[in-house]
């Protein structure tokens, strides 16, 4: 433990070294049954399955890693493509290298348009534009951030059939931006630190939506409204 925190502190580049041998190891070793933190993953392919899925595509606001505690790398792997939203430029690079299929975008999410701080982390998890959040701080840039509506308008699909939000602190702010984009979502995980935030979560989505599982500070719900209009091909 002392040797990670030294080395985290203090030999920060190394990370970066790490980060992309992880992905080296992910894309070439054989498919695993989960990439995510509580296998919220395969719950939600195993989910997603009986439905014909075409024309739609996932939504990962916060991605993070391409492959490590990634909800949406195992998708990848089963042929599924979408949108992944990252502000820090060293994961999108990753996303560039790993994840060529998908559409990369470098900014940040919440209900209106603005020119935010972004806090980078030198564990990159936890980097965040709020600044009541606790960040072991690396560096800081100024990014912008978009509504989600504003971001998914003018992209041709049918329906999301995985929205992904983790932005460390701001879930809130962005699920208030994204009142036309909910109402072509699937599925959406959400991730909680208080128990408080679950009711508010529910309040923000609406009536259409149904607490389908936890797993571990992730909230997996499915919008039974759309789900009526996706045709099932598997039974």
């Amino acid at each position: 433990m002392f040797l990670k925190r030294f080395i985290i502190e203090n030999l920060t580049f190394l990370g970066r070294y790490k980060r992309f041998l992880v992905a080296v190891g992910a894309v070439c070793l054989p498919r695993r049954k989960s990439y995510s933190q509580h296998q919220e993953d395969e719950f939600i392919l195993s989910y997603l399955r009986k439905f014909d899925l075409r024309d739609s595509v996932y939504v990962d606001v916060g991605a993070n890693h391409p492959t490590d505690i990634s909800n949406t790398y195992l998708l990848y792997r089963h042929g599924y493509r979408g949108i992944v939203i990252e502000p820090n430029e060293e994961l999108v690079e990753l996303f560039k290298i790993f994840r060529k299929d998908d559409i990369v975008l470098m900014l940040g999410c919440s209900n209106e348009a603005a020119l935010l701080k972004f806090y980078i982390s030198k564990t990159p998890v936890i980097s965040s534009f709020s600044n009541r959040r606790e960040v072991n701080l690396d560096r800081s840039v100024y990014l912008p951030l978009l509504p989600l509506d504003t971001i998914t308008r003018e992209l041709h699909f049918k329906f999301i059939h995985f929205l992904s939000i983790d932005v460390e602190g701001l879930n809130f702010e962005v699920l208030e931006g994204a009142t036309e984009t909910l109402k072509k979502s699937l599925i959406v995980c959400l991730e909680y630190d208080l128990e408080s935030e679950k009711e508010n979560f529910r309040i923000q989505l609406g009536g259409d939506f149904d607490l389908l599982s936890v797993f571990g500070c992730n909230l997996i719900y499915v919008n039974r409204s759309l789900e009526k209009q996706i045709i099932v091909v598997n039974t």
